[in-house]
């Protein structure tokens, strides 16, 4: 297996307030609800090898018009590679099983009505 940067894009805003946004727990719940109903679309995904925090980035910036990017760092084999749907299950499998844990979360700060979130949730070497 290999370790990928997985990269999901949201038009609406995650939806928790400031106060919890770095709260592990909360960010996951949030996150983990969302990627099952499929709110957020996977729209990249990068050996990690190869991969850099300018990629996320560049998704909250013009021509896009989307509020959230979770960034979620997984061990990938290729046969979920294969198949979109199996790289869904792999991530929600990996945030509920405590092997990826929050690296960061921070609202990107633009007009107050228009706040953009990045989210990343990276391996986590206990697991």
């Amino acid at each position: 297996m290999y370790t990928y940067t997985m990269t999901f894009v949201s038009e609406q805003p995650i939806g928790l307030p400031k106060e919890v946004i770095s709260r592990h727990d909360v960010v996951k719940s949030a996150v983990v609800e969302k990627l099952a109903i499929h709110e957020f679309e996977l729209a990249d995904f990068n050996w990690t090898g190869a991969y850099s925090f300018d990629n996320s980035l560049s998704y909250l910036q013009e021509p896009y018009r989307l509020k959230c990017v979770v960034e979620l760092r997984v061990r990938l084999d290729d046969t979920i590679l294969k198949d979109k749907e199996a790289i869904y299950q792999r991530c929600l499998e990996a945030l509920n099983r405590q092997e990826v844990i929050l690296k960061y979360s921070r609202y990107i700060n633009e007009p107050a009505q228009n706040e953009k979130c990045l989210i990343s949730f990276d391996l986590n070497t206990a697991a």
